[in-house]
């Protein structure tokens, strides 16, 4: 009789949609690919969903190794099962492996006694290692673990892998066949590999900073395209660090539109792109638009700040450059979105708020989003040295997992590690960027007062460093709808301890929002009663009544917001000209001259559930709040 091995990779419920358990399946087949384990071992069961403890505890019959893929949202979730699993089992090796174990580092095994080995780095050979170690008990020979022996911690050697091509594909090896079968009515998303490694070492991240690049074969990359294809998976995460950055990867966007045309799955393809390939990433970016597969081109800053660049070791493109790249992907009709981060060592509160103010100056009005820096196990941020050096500040908070859906009977929290304080930023300096970011993400990025910050801009009237800032103020002391909700965000962000960094109502469907979406679907369900509160602060800035009056009209029509329908408007000003010459980077007086505005949306959503859904979580990144190109359109 084989002896069974049980993986877990569990992830969260996306509105039903769930991810396939990639990482737990790229061990499982390298596993299976090698005849002598093939013959000893099997797996009888992939557990890749948040559900009950004891209900999974029941699937779990026999178990000869249980190896758990931790990351930071079932890190806790793994532990809990793992504990129960040695109460059960005495005799079941645990095994921990993934993002959340900390490298070269035993104290997971000091903590967790019902924990026996860690693996550190890829997985496929060493598990493989260990499987055929267990024979003789000789773990001591496998690299890349930490294991007890007499008691004590044993920490092996450490060593890199660096040919692919041995690895088989969790999809083409069927390991996911029987899984799928058994769920024909799940929404699977899946990942998928086609290189491995990162030139670069920023030092917030851990995904494989400064690790040589490797690549899986074309062959094998190919082949698992058409393999969503015929498996009808929808939405695709590709999993390089930086794709984009070579030659090959023109053609796996090729094929990905190709494979689309043909069968028309999959649909979506969500890269993470090379921040210094401007030319091949356009191309890129141009092929997956041209079939909607992609949400926009990635520009990431991450920080604008010398002080905080140099901490972290990071380069950007000079404001120059990515004006330049704006315009081109604007004139191509091609969404452009761009990231920062809030926390990294070196930044101010004023040097943060005004990095997010020089994008808008430099033409990002598409789409902004800001993510609040996570101490992440295997950064060189978490190394103690650089914590004391840069007197970072973390506080552990209950995760908060955006998008996916509530469960309130969550047996088990799930914690991230925030920066909360640096040398540079104070906890007080961290609550009033957070504030800002929110604001600006909300009225500008989201588009609710695009069209008044940037005419305010181009006018010379107020910078919009200036607008924000008086903007937040302002709702702070507003007595209406929106001063509420912004009161909530600062007590939210000032009691950062409880972690309720996200915003839900029923209306808006059973998921989480981040605050400035929140804010947004708020202000597009009663678009009227918002600006009325924000009429006061508006008025205070010196625009012509009547053109302040037909702007606020325009600003109105061009704001996707649920039930609208194909609409025709007439303003005495060339408002449609002025925004879009200023979006081209060819700012063209605003001129008094009669038009008619013609809007057409692609889509009508009568459920403010599906417009949320659509519009701000799927589309947030194509800028999809606000009207554009074909939608659009003025005589």
């Amino acid at each position: 009789m084989k002896k069974k091995i049980y993986f877990t990779q569990v992830g969260f419920d996306f509105e039903g949609s769930v991810y396939l358990p990639y990482a737990a399946g790229a061990l499982a087949a390298y596993t299976l690919s090698q005849p002598d384990l093939a013959a000893e071992y099997e797996f009888p069961e992939f557990i890749f969903r948040r559900e009950k403890l004891a209900v999974v505890l029941d699937r779990i019959v026999d178990p000869y190794i249980a190896s758990f893929s931790c990351s930071v949202w079932n890190m806790e979730f793994n532990k809990a099962l793992a504990k129960r699993i040695r109460e059960k089992y005495p005799d079941c090796l645990i095994i921990f492996g993934g993002h959340s174990v900390r490298e070269n580092d035993t104290r997971l095994l000091e903590e967790e006694p019902y924990v026996d080995v860690l693996m550190f780095g890829e997985g496929e050979k060493n598990f493989a290692a260990i499987l055929r170690a267990l024979r003789d008990d000789s773990l001591e020979r496998v690299p890349n673990i930490a294991f007890r022996k007499d008691g004590k911690p044993v920490l092996t050697p450490r060593e890199y892998y660096y040919d692919l091509s041995e690895f088989p594909s969790p999809y083409l090896s069927g390991v996911f066949d029987k899984l799928m079968e058994k769920e024909p009515e799940t929404d699977f998303l899946a990942v998928i590999e086609t290189n491995r490694g990162c030139p670069y070492s920023c030092a917030y991240c851990d995904w494989c900073a400064g690790h040589k690049m490797r690549f899986f074969p074309m062959e094998k990359v190919l082949g698992e395209i058409r393999w969503f294809a015929d498996h009808r998976v929808e939405y695709i995460f590709c999993a390089d660090s930086n794709f984009g950055m070579f030659d090959r990867d023109v053609e796996i966007a090729k094929t990905l539109v190709k494979t689309k045309r043909e069968f028309g799955y999959p649909k979506v393809f969500r890269p993470c792109y090379e921040k210094n390939s401007a030319d091949r990433v356009f191309t890129i970016c141009s092929i997956l638009n041209s079939e909607g597969m992609d949400k926009g081109a990635t520009m990431a800053y991450q920080t604008l700040s010398p002080d905080a660049l140099k901490n972290i070791g990071r380069k950007n493109l000079t404001m120059e450059h990515f004006s330049g790249l704006l315009r081109r992907y604007n004139e191509a009709g091609i969404p452009a979105y761009s990231e920062l981060i809030l926390g990294l060592p070196g930044e101010t509160r004023e040097s943060f708020c005004r990095g997010v103010c020089r994008l808008l100056e430099s033409g990002q009005h598409n789409s902004l989003s800001v993510y609040q820096c996570e101490m992440l196990p295997n950064s060189r941020m978490a190394d103690p040295d650089y914590v004391t050096r840069h007197g970072i500040q973390v506080i552990k908070v209950p995760f908060n997992h955006i998008h996916s859906a509530i469960n309130k009977s969550e047996e088990v929290q799930e914690y991230s590690y925030l920066v909360r304080a640096t040398a540079a930023m104070s906890r007080d300096d961290w609550t009033q960027a957070s504030l800002f970011s929110t604001c600006v993400q909300c009225f500008h990025s989201l588009g609710v007062l695009r069209c008044f910050s940037i005419y305010l801009f181009a006018e010379g009237i107020a910078s919009y460093y200036d607008f924000f800032t008086g903007l937040l103020a302002y709702l702070m002391q507003s007595e209406g709808m929106l001063g509420g909700i912004w009161r909530s965000f600062r007590e939210k962000y000032d009691s950062s301890l409880s972690g309720d960094w996200n915003y839900h109502r029923d209306v808006f469907g059973n998921i989480t929002w981040f605050f400035e979406e929140g804010a947004f679907l708020e202000c597009v369900g009663d678009f009227d009663a918002c600006i009325e509160e924000l009429l006061p602060y508006l008025k205070r800035y010196p625009i012509n009544e009547r053109l302040f009056e037909e702007m606020l009209r325009y600003q109105r029509a061009i704001l996707r917001k649920p039930f609208d329908r194909e609409a025709t408007y007439r303003f005495s000003y060339d408002f449609y000209t002025y925004f879009q010459m200023i979006a081209d980077r060819a700012y063209k007086p605003l001129e008094e001259k009669p038009i008619t505005l013609t809007v057409k949306p692609k889509a009508v959503y009568d459920d403010i559930r599906d417009y949320a859904r659509e519009t701000v979580w799927f589309g947030r990144r194509r800028g999809a709040t606000v009207y554009r190109g074909k939608e659009l359109s003025a005589e």
